[in-house]
């Protein structure tokens, strides 16, 4: 069965999707945050992987590569900020969720904060056979801060149960079986 496009209550009454529902995953029956988690931690992990490897071996094409994943994980941090404010403001002020939730968003703003650094210094340096030490230094840090964000994110989720849905889809799933387009 394809994705609804609309939103079907238990009492089987239909209406239109809002754009909150919409940017939190509803319609997939799937939250859409935790999707698009991976891209920029992968681009952030394989700038600093090219970094590194254009110290031992020089090459412009590796710090080219590196500053446009850092460029291409700053678009995915702005879907990735969007989806999770969502989260957040619909949090309980004061609980334990939000506490850690609010965590978890500092230390990711802090994170994109030192890749967005790199991409500023490097940026009239771009083209160079080999990346500054500082580059490096600044991705570094910026690794180990996102991975103390991320197992923040993972704490939400595995052990606070955010957006775990666990009751009756209000949605059908969507259908990705072969033939059923």
């Amino acid at each position: 069965m394809p994705v609804s496009l609309k939103h079907r209550s238990p009492t089987g009454e239909t209406r239109p999707w809002t754009v909150k529902e919409i940017l939190q995953g509803k319609p997939i029956g799937h939250p859409s945050h935790p999707m698009f988690v991976h891209f920029p931690i992968a681009f952030y992990l394989a700038a600093l992987a090219f970094d590194v490897m254009s110290r031992i071996t020089p090459s412009p094409g590796l710090v080219m590569a590196a500053t446009y994943l850092i460029l291409g994980a700053a678009g995915f941090t702005v879907i990735l900020a969007i989806t999770g404010l969502i989260d957040w403001w619909g949090m309980v002020r004061g609980s334990d969720k939000r506490r850690i939730a609010t965590r978890h968003m500092l230390l990711q703003l802090l994170a994109g904060a030192l890749f967005q650094a790199t991409l500023v210094l490097r940026w009239s340096d771009r083209s160079a056979t080999q990346a500054r030490g500082l580059w490096i230094a600044l991705e570094v840090v910026g690794f180990l801060v996102i991975t103390v964000a991320q197992y923040l994110g993972g704490v939400l989720v595995y052990e606070k149960a955010m957006r775990v849905h666990t009751g009756v889809r209000t949605s059908p799933p969507m259908d990705v079986s072969p033939g059923a387009r």
